[in-house]
């Protein structure tokens, strides 16, 4: 995606319509299950993300609905990585874990896909490491019969097309963009598409019917340039981060974003010193965010207490990823909700929003910069690492709906920084900006923002502070309702596509799913639509069930937790027996 693209963006729904147009009808749009799904396996460094990138295209030119998601290690070269494609005539935004095609690159991605085939699944391999139950091709001899195996995985994706009986063109179309023309990986491709024809009789499925006209004007990318596009939409103009996996592809987006638009990126020394300058910025008339991991996060406690002391607005985007330590820092996990809510020292508001699409990702990222600026307090956007990485698509959304409010005020000579209103909201000056004298300190304060240790001017400014908790409350997004049934399945974030695809294909009438994307904190009012529910079933991608336990501090009643935490995201097949368990002793 270009700035161009996001200048061009027109589309009809706003940035106060959070709920994906898929969504709003429940359970009947098309059957997400018509689709098929394609495992590539290999070591690091043997090309599969450019397969993907090719493959995701050339799916799309082809008339698909293109999902794609990753599993990586922690290594730049070797170990076994995969990357999970799934083409539909609807809109996937789900992994599962049975796949229709297998295609190994070596011997260990062979092994390691093999838990992921069932008796059904075209498992293709190197003549080389091959088996009997393989389908074997001469991936490796038929590329360096153009000078270099590095074209082997131009030669698969000639294949795969080859085999599917997909239109070559588009594929060569989508080479052509990836390689600037490069004649050599069209002819590998040609070639891998006249040998996978001689496949098509062991295609034992059908592919979805599609025209090439539906998905036009339907864009592809991953959850870490959707959030991008939210918080420029946001008009944050300043970001600084010390880089952290998963977190540290905003930093990227946001620093290829300084060629066209008028944005300030710094790398900072630390975690500590990128908050700090965040800090700075808004003090200055900024709007800044800063990027990290629960690690980095870790770090920024004093400075997040900083904010809320000195009423100083931040945006923190937080990309999770399975702790405690370093964990596992390519893998995803719902791991730092209760630190989210909880870090630093002394009380003061903040916000914590977890969208669960890529539409959310961009209303919530312009919804971040909103609350931080108006009610000068942190706000916490929660990613993990399988959004940010995710491809999926989104319709076009139009970003001049975004309304973009500042709420700076000009000064007089009798400013008063933390002056007392009825909202608890002092009127936010900066420096130069008009007469009067903006002071800033960590230390307790009194309205002028002198430091005071004045005990009735300290219960004056708690109970200042804790009067905006009472405004924000009124900003509070309801959950998203999907379905009639009187049993919720919910959950909060990333969870959001496997619960739907899930519920989609059950075709339960007794299941209903309840989305939160705004997920701290919580009102009465929000959680009223829960009444209605004789069963709630929580599902989270983490071993404490962190949003149960912040639903049960309001009594709401949770008859059972579906819990995973080994590192991936919820997989529709699985989820779907885990759910169907949890409700047997009630239907």
């Amino acid at each position: 995606m270009t700035i161009d693209e996001l200048k061009k963006y027109n589309g009809q729904n706003g940035a106060k319509d959070s709920v994906p147009k898929h969504a709003k009808s429940g359970f009947d749009n098309k059957d997400a299950s018509k689709s098929i799904s394609i495992l590539i396996g290999g070591a690091a460094g043997m090309g599969i993300a450019t397969l993907e990138s090719i493959l995701n295209s050339a799916f799309k030119k082809s008339g698909f609905y293109v999902y794609s998601t990753k599993e990586f290690m922690s290594r730049v070269r070797g170990g076994s990585n995969t990357t999970l494609i799934r083409i539909s005539d609807a809109l996937v935004e789900a992994p599962c874990w049975e796949v229709d095609i297998s295609i190994a690159l070596d011997a260990l991605a062979l092994e390691h896909m093999q838990g992921r085939c069932h008796k059904d699944t075209m498992i293709f391999a190197d003549e080389a490491f091959g088996t009997d139950d393989t389908i074997l091709v001469a991936m490796k001899e038929s590329a360096k019969k153009f000078g270099s195996a590095k074209y082997a995985n131009t030669y698969i994706a000639g294949m795969l097309f080859g085999a599917l009986s997909i239109d070559r063109d588009f594929l060569l179309e989508s080479i052509a963009e990836h390689f600037k023309d490069d004649e050599v990986n069209k002819e590998v491709a040609q070639l891998g598409y006249k040998e996978g024809a001689k496949l098509e009789d062991k295609v034992n499925f059908e592919l979805p019917e599609v025209d090439t006209e539906s998905v036009k004007k339907i864009h592809q990318m991953d959850g870490t340039t959707a959030c991008g596009f939210g918080f420029l939409a946001g008009g944050c103009n300043m970001l600084t981060a010390y880089p952290m996996s998963p977190s540290t592809g905003v930093l990227n987006f946001m620093a290829s974003m300084t060629k066209h638009l008028d944005i300030a990126v710094e790398q900072t020394e630390d975690e500590i010193a990128s908050l700090h300058m965040v800090l700075g910025g808004w003090y200055a008339g900024a709007r800044a965010m800063t990027t990290t991991s629960g690690g980095g996060f870790a770090l920024m406690g004093e400075a997040l207490s900083l904010s809320g002391m000195t009423e100083t607005p931040a945006v923190i985007y937080l990309a999770q990823r399975p702790g405690p330590a370093t964990g596992l820092p390519t893998r995803s996990e719902q791991g730092d909700l209760n630190m989210a809510i909880y870090s630093g020292h002394g009380p003061f508001p903040r916000v914590v929003l977890a969208p669960g699409c890529l539409r959310e990702c961009i209303d919530y990222g312009y919804l971040a910069f909103e609350l931080a600026d108006r009610y000068q307090t942190p706000v916490i956007f929660l990613s993990d690492q399988y959004l940010a990485d995710t491809i999926s698509m989104i319709e076009d959304v139009d970003f001049a709906s975004y309304e973009e409010r500042r709420y700076i005020v000009k000064t007089d000579e009798n400013y008063e920084r933390y002056r007392d209103t009825d909202d608890g909201i002092s009127p936010r000056g900066i420096p130069g900006f008009g007469d009067g004298l903006i002071c800033s300190v960590g230390d307790e304060h009194d309205e002028r923002g002198q430091i005071t240790e004045d005990y009735k001017m300290r219960e004056q400014m708690v109970a200042k502070r804790a009067r905006k908790n009472e405004e924000l409350l009124k900003e509070i997004v309801a959950p998203e309702v999907l379905g009639d049934g009187d049993i919720a399945i919910l959950g909060w974030g990333s969870t959001k596509g496997a619960i739907f695809e899930v519920l989609q294909n059950l075709g339960n009438p007794h299941l209903a799913q309840v989305h939160f994307a705004w997920v701290y904190p919580l009102s009465k009012e929000q959680l009223s639509v829960l009444e209605k529910f004789s069963h709630i079933i929580v599902v989270e991608n983490n071993a404490d069930g962190a949003f149960a336990n912040q639903l049960k501090l309001h009594d709401v009643k949770i008859y059972k937790q579906i819990l995973q935490s080994n590192g991936f995201n919820f997989f529709t097949d699985q989820l779907s027996v885990m759910i169907e368990e949890s409700i047997k002793e009630i239907l």
